[in-house]
């Protein structure tokens, strides 16, 4: 019994060990920020990373404005996607970042958080950044569904950073449900078809008995 104890423990320092080497740190990313996406939680595709890292790159031409995705697998214990994104937020822009927002994105807990600085929060107010994540962002993450997420968000974000009107969130799809209530003229036809039945099977109970008792008699 000893050894199966022992395995035991074994097994579960093992996960707890693959647990924390998943976790990502702040202090583990790179010291300065990437152009544009950095996936480290490998959720997108790359040709979806290429389109968006030319659709930013081409927003900071125009705008000078400087718009960072950053994927993660999972945080570690007590960290959440808001403390993480303003932690990493103050290492790559320590002067402030007037012109930089930076999305995280929590591949495991499906959770996100947006930083911006100081030129951008005019355009970003509160109720705008958490539609971004919320809605546009983490409604298909939880899906499954990150390269149309990550597509949808950038350039909902490329629009409005360029002074143009916030287009929302893409609608969401809702699957029909198939009912199983008859419709008006169903319940018509069936009613119709059921008081047929009813009067065929009366008029065979008064004619059957009948004839049976003739062919009696005509014996």
């Amino acid at each position: 019994m000893r050894w199966l104890w022992g395995l035991g423990l074994a097994l579960m320092l093992l996960v707890g060990n693959m647990g924390a080497a998943w976790a990502t740190a702040v202090s583990e990313l790179p010291a300065t920020p990437p152009q544009w996406v950095l996936d480290q939680g490998e959720v997108f595709s790359p040709s979806t990373v290429n389109q968006v890292n030319r659709t930013l790159t081409q927003l900071n031409q125009d705008t000078g404005v400087q718009v960072r995705l950053v994927s993660l697998r999972r945080l570690d214990y007590g960290e959440t996607a808001t403390s993480f994104g303003e932690k990493l937020f103050q290492r790559w822009f320590p002067d402030g970042g007037a012109k930089q927002v930076l999305i995280t994105l929590v591949a495991r807990t499906a959770t996100a958080d947006l930083q911006a600085g100081a030129e951008v929060v005019p355009l970003l107010p509160p109720a705008t950044a958490l539609s971004i994540t919320e809605e546009t962002l983490l409604r298909p993450v939880r899906q499954n569904i990150y390269n149309q997420a990550l597509v949808d968000t950038v350039q909902r974000l490329s629009l409005i950073l360029r002074g143009q009107p916030d287009p929302g969130p893409p609608p969401e799809v809702v699957e029909p449900t198939a009912g199983n209530f008859a419709t008006v003229e169903e319940t018509r036809k069936q009613k119709d078809f059921s008081t047929a039945v009813v009067i065929v099977l009366l008029i065979l109970a008064t004619v059957i008995p009948m004839v049976t008792y003739y062919w009696y008699v005509l014996r």
